[in-house]
């Protein structure tokens, strides 16, 4: 081991109003006796890495830069963003996944790791050896949001549009996660659509205001400043429920088509070899900070629901929803990409 150091004491001051369940995994990490363990029983002693595998104003990106300045101040220790998008986010996937395993290099990723497994041939890492799942952050559901110059009014207009037009309409994709959201709704209602990638939903986001593209799926977030603007418009929400900030936006079962769930749940990750100490550490503190009443409204007002999650549970998510999104491409007939 390098002889880094974790000052739990620093975390342990703030967790009062910890869940039990949260408090028990810190007081458990606190309490170890194991000589791993040992070497982190006091504050790290530099700067922590967290990548962001996609380009800025993304939902990853967001997500990280809003928790990031909290979980610096439970773990006594300056927490760093670096984006390092490209190849759909597997760039800064594979740096995590072959950073030394010490905590100190933190991933902020929700789909892309999911995802990727099912889409690229050959990847540079093992997404199950290589990848430690450490803390869920929260579920963004994804919204189906179109140009307001676009001529439809609600859902049902846009399929209409898309089988009748002569013209292939363009959707955006800012990662794996919206393609594969858009395709599915195509599949699901025999429409034509060119999806085009960009470097991050922030990008995918302006190209349907701009008008470049005529509409995406994907999460609220990157569209909040169009949105105030007027420049694109909400159609539908892919979920089971209404999200609670646009209690007017069916969805898209309610709007008469055949229903869709898709959505990103965003999560941290860690080098799979990071000592399990480490790990419980992390999760417990990000736990916390999720517990913040401050934290937890700043994720909603982004159009997120916070998903706190032990390490096992997101383990298990993480390895079960590989497998799930593997099957749908398969059923899908999408290409994998070399």
């Amino acid at each position: 081991m390098c002889g880094v150091q974790y000052k739990l004491p620093v975390v342990m001051t703030l967790n009062t109003h910890l869940h039990p369940l949260h408090l028990a995994a810190l007081l458990w990490v606190a309490g170890s006796t194991s000589p791993a363990w040992a070497q982190y029983t006091e504050r790290p002693d530099r700067i922590i890495r967290a990548i962001v595998p996609f380009s800025t104003g993304g939902t990853n990106d967001i997500t990280a830069r809003m928790i990031v300045p909290y979980l610096a101040k439970a773990l006594g220790q300056q927490v760093v963003v670096e984006n390092r998008p490209g190849a759909a986010g597997n760039i800064g996937i594979e740096a995590v996944a072959k950073s030394p395993p010490d905590g100190y290099t933190l991933l902020f990723s929700a789909t892309a790791s999911t995802q990727n497994p099912a889409l690229f041939r050959h990847l540079r890492f093992d997404p199950i050896t290589d990848i430690q799942p450490v803390a869920a952050i929260a579920e963004f559901p994804y919204a189906i949001v179109a140009n307001a110059h676009l001529p439809v009014k609600n859902l049902r207009d846009l399929v209409v549009l898309a089988r009748g037009n002569t013209a292939t309409l363009n959707a955006s994709s800012g990662g794996i996660g919206t393609r594969l959201s858009v395709e599915l709704f195509k599949l699901r209602n025999n429409i034509r659509a060119e999806v085009i990638t960009y470097s991050g939903t922030g990008q995918a986001a302006l190209a349907v205001a701009t008008g470049e593209t005529q509409f995406a799926i994907m999460d609220i977030s990157p569209y909040q400043p169009f949105l105030a603007s007027g420049r694109v418009k909400i159609l539908a929400m892919a979920s089971q429920q209404r999200l609670t900030m646009f209690p007017d936006v069916p969805t898209v079962a309610e709007a008469g088509l055949p229903a869709m769930q898709a959505g990103a749940v965003a999560a941290v990750y860690v080098s799979g070899k990071t000592p399990a100490g480490i790990v419980q550490t992390l999760n417990g503190t990000i736990n916390h900070v999720l517990a913040l009443p401050e934290v937890r409204e700043q994720l909603r007002k982004q159009g997120g629901n916070v998903e706190a999650k032990t390490v096992n549970a997101l383990t298990q998510w993480y390895r079960r929803e590989i497998q799930i999104w593997k099957d749908i491409v398969t059923r899908a007939k999408i290409p994998p990409v070399d």
